[in-house]
Order: C-alpha cells, then sequence, then structure tokens
C-alpha cells in the first residue's frame, strides 16, 4: 500500500511540475501576415510628340467620362506638370521689358512655391525668392507678385499640392514670353513653338550656341 502511496505521489507531483512550466510558457501570438504592399504606377517618361499626343488623347478620355487624372499617369504630365513652368515664366515675363533696364544673359533668379489644385482650380503659394543675381529688387519684387498671381482652372485635376521651383532667366527661356518677342511679326528662321501655355515665337531667341546646355 505505501508503495502504491508514493508512486501516486510521484505522478502528482510530476503534473504538478507539468501545469507549472505551461502556466510560465508565452502564450503563442497569433500573428496576421504581413500586408503586401501593392506597387504603384509609376508615371511614363514622355519622351516625344507620340507620347504627349497619347497622354493628351488619354486627358480628353478622362475628361469624357467626368472623372479625375490620376496624378500617377502620363495624363497629370501634360495637364499639369508640363503646364506649371511656362504658365508661371509667362506671368515673370510681364515685368521684363529689357531696354535700359536688359539684364546680361546669365542673370537669373530663382523661386520658390507651393503649387496647390483645389476643386480644378491650380494656384501658386508662399512665392519666394531662393537664390538672385539680378541686383534689382523692383525687377525681383514684381516677379514674386506676377507668379504669384499664376492660376488656371482645369476640373479634371484631382485636389494635389506640391512644392517647386521656377528658374527666371529673362535674356535665355524667359525672353520667348516677353511682350516684345509675342508681338513679333516676321516668321524668323524656326518661326512659332508650340508650349504648353500656347504658341510663342522661337525666332527671337539666343542662337542655340549661346544656349545652356540642359542639365542632365
Amino acid at each position: 500500500m505505501a508503495k502504491w502511496l508514493a508512486a501516486g505521489a510521484v505522478v502528482i507531483v510530476a503534473l504538478l511540475a507539468l501545469l507549472w512550466m505551461q502556466i510560465r510558457e508565452p502564450a503563442a501570438a497569433i500573428a496576421a501576415p504581413p500586408k503586401q504592399e501593392v506597387a504603384q504606377p509609376a508615371p511614363t517618361a514622355i519622351h516625344s510628340a507620340n507620347d504627349l499626343a497619347a497622354a493628351a488623347a488619354k486627358a480628353r478620355e478622362l475628361q469624357a467620362k467626368g472623372g479625375k487624372i490620376d496624378p500617377a499617369t502620363d495624363a497629370f504630365t501634360y495637364a499639369f506638370d508640363e503646364r506649371v513652368s511656362p504658365m508661371g515664366l509667362m506671368n515673370a515675363a510681364k515685368c521684363y521689358q529689357g531696354g535700359l533696364s536688359r539684364v546680361h544673359r546669365n542673370q537669373k533668379t530663382k523661386l520658390g512655391y507651393d503649387v496647390v489644385i483645389k476643386d480644378g482650380v491650380v494656384k501658386f503659394e508662399n512665392v519666394h525668392i531662393v537664390e538672385s543675381t539680378i541686383n534689382d529688387k523692383t525687377l525681383n519684387d514684381c516677379f514674386v507678385r506676377e507668379v504669384a498671381k499664376t492660376t488656371w482652372t482645369d476640373e479634371n485635376l484631382p485636389d494635389w499640392k506640391q512644392d517647386d521651383e521656377l528658374l527666371i532667366r529673362p535674356e535665355r527661356g524667359m525672353k520667348k514670353f516677353t511682350k516684345e518677342n509675342l508681338d513679333y511679326e516676321g516668321d524668323g528662321p524656326i518661326g512659332k513653338l508650340e508650349s504648353p501655355a500656347g504658341p510663342v515665337h522661337s525666332s527671337r531667341e539666343a542662337p542655340a550656341d549661346d544656349r545652356e546646355a540642359p542639365t542632365p
């Protein structure tokens, strides 16, 4: 009888030890499977007139459907990104008449700003000078004032905001938007250029050899 009691006591001790160990072990967490990130398609670069035409067709298609343009598409690049700088330069050009106030062709002013789209209306906000080699406060203040007036409406554009910069070279890239150049009636060797902001004359631009090479 004593042997059976001893054996039972051993079994009980063993069960208690096992129970104690199970209580000490942390409960296994049920881990949810990791959420898979869905890669968003990057905008396709526009390299040719055919690419621009395709993007424009996509924008017109969305307009017919009454939808908003996806910012991650070529249509958004064509309808928005390609217009921002030309529209800003066209307004800045109102400040520059040349003559006695003509600046050197290498002088420049860089403006920073936020471009905001709200309910289809595009506006330039927080326009400020980042840097300038033009020592003409009146001219620079005019650039800031006129660029801040830049706006247009496109009901197909989604609500959007981004910071950007505008490089103004009065005797280079901006020159084609000046009143003097727009009023020029001659065709010149090149004639008119089509830009997102409208047709502009290119024949009054600096010779090709004098223009800066594009930044890679």
